[in-house]
């Protein structure tokens, strides 16, 4: 997968999650590599995060890969999506 893509889904995954930290005034600005707990993000979010990617990538992440290892932070995000969509997308 080319870097280009590898980005677009990364900063396509990071504009959901500012939009889901923008509702609680929270800490308003983060990096792809913070845990997202630590910016605030509670377990609802992440839930809320989950069927956002789900919904703008047009994919379903299989329950193996509902982890919270897959979901720590934007980087880890966008490897999980990458895999899930495959090198064709």
């Amino acid at each position: 997968m080319s870097q280009a893509v590898a980005a677009s889904v990364a900063d396509r995954t990071m504009g959901l999650a500012y939009a889901i930290a923008a509702r609680h005034a929270i800490k308003p600005k983060f990096d792809q590599a913070d845990a997202l707990v630590d910016v605030g993000l509670s377990s609802l979010d992440l839930v809320n995060l989950m069927v956002a990617v789900e919904a703008e990538f047009d994919i379903m992440i299989p329950p193996a890969s509902l982890t919270p290892k897959n979901f720590y932070s934007i980087e880890t995000i966008a490897r999980m999506v990458e895999s899930v969509r495959g090198p064709n997308a």
